[in-house]
């Protein structure tokens, strides 16, 4: 039998495979002899004929083996590929191999050594994508109703936007939330009390304010930054990687008002998540108003080379000319 649990969600990909092992522990293995696990903690290789080896070995006063490889598929190279291709498809029944692979779907499914062996006779897929939209939101309620609390349908909401898909950190942040609540719902207030921002949320929160033309708030936020110690460097380098994306939602809605997040997201290779706020964020400019900025930041870009101008005045004139 052959699993493959793959995509770049690790946190729901590492549960999977423990959940796995621990079964295959109760039903098959109380002794921990027929489970190993490569690569081993001595090194990071995978050498064929050790792997091999314990793929095709019969149980040890059992009736199963399982045989967990990590990111084998994402490292083997296709002139490497017929000896693992082989080893495999002649593994035993009495073998369970989990392929535990955390590069997104898509690059996992197209790897040649994955193509070869997901036609085996017994083969069972299991992808991970990370998460969002309405599925992130359903994962995280059950999370907070599994650890014994319950949140208001708005902080849900606030939640998944504020972590969006870092499972790792959402459930960080869960755990430490159903702790605070006590047993009362978790509000949106405790939401903005205890979760943090993340940069790029910062940063959208930011150009809110600037297409909203809401000077004080911009300020305030920039000065926030700094005091927590964001470098002006990225801050401008985050502020032109969002006037660029502007440019490409403003060109979108100007051949059609019409374009939804979805299309949006396709076209620039964002996420969804990012495609929403954008969208909006678009309506407040022109496209030759984006496209001078753009234009002013390439100057500063220059100017700071050659030591012209600060990059703290170049953020502050920057958000300037995006309010005028």
């Amino acid at each position: 039998m052959l699993i493959f649990v793959y995509g770049d969600d690790t946190f729901r990909i590492q549960e999977k495979v423990k959940q796995m092992k621990e079964a295959f522990k109760v039903k098959f293995d109380p002794t921990g002899l027929n489970t190993a696990e490569f690569p081993n903690g001595d090194t990071a290789k995978f050498e064929v004929g050790e792997v091999m080896g314990a793929v095709r070995s019969l149980p040890f006063l059992g009736q199963k083996r399982m045989v967990v490889v990590r990111d084998l598929i994402a490292r083997t190279k296709k002139t490497d590929m017929d000896v693992w291709e082989k080893g495999f498809l002649q593994a035993p029944e009495s073998t369970i191999v989990i392929f535990w692979e955390t590069e997104s779907v898509k690059d996992v499914e197209k790897k040649p050594l994955f193509v070869a062996l997901k036609g085996a006779a017994e083969v069972h897929n299991y992808p991970f994508p990370e998460l969002e939209g309405a599925a992130l939101v359903r994962w995280t309620s059950e999370r907070v109703k599994a650890r014994g609390g319950s949140i208001d349908p708005q902080a849900l909401q606030g939640l998944a936007d504020r972590v969006q898909g870092d499972l790792w950190q959402m459930d960080h942040e869960i755990s430490k939330l159903v702790a605070y609540a006590s047993g009362h719902e978790i509000s949106r207030a405790v939401i903005d009390e205890l979760v943090p921002l993340s940069f790029e949320e910062k940063i959208f929160e930011l150009m809110d304010a600037v297409s909203q033309k809401r000077k004080a708030d911009a300020i305030r936020m920039l000065s926030n930054e700094r005091s927590a110690g964001s470098d002006d460097h990225y801050l401008l380098t985050m502020l032109g990687r969002q006037v660029r994306i502007l440019l490409g939602a403003r060109a979108l809605l100007d051949e059609n008002p019409r374009v939804t997040k979805e299309t949006l997201a396709a076209a620039l290779s964002v996420h969804p998540f990012v495609a929403q706020k954008v969208l909006a964020q678009a309506k407040g400019f022109s496209f030759s108003h984006l496209r001078a900025v753009h234009d002013l930041l390439f100057e500063f870009d220059q100017q700071l080379k050659s030591g012209q101008v600060a990059p703290d005045m170049a953020v502050d004139l920057t958000a300037v000319k995006m309010m005028t």
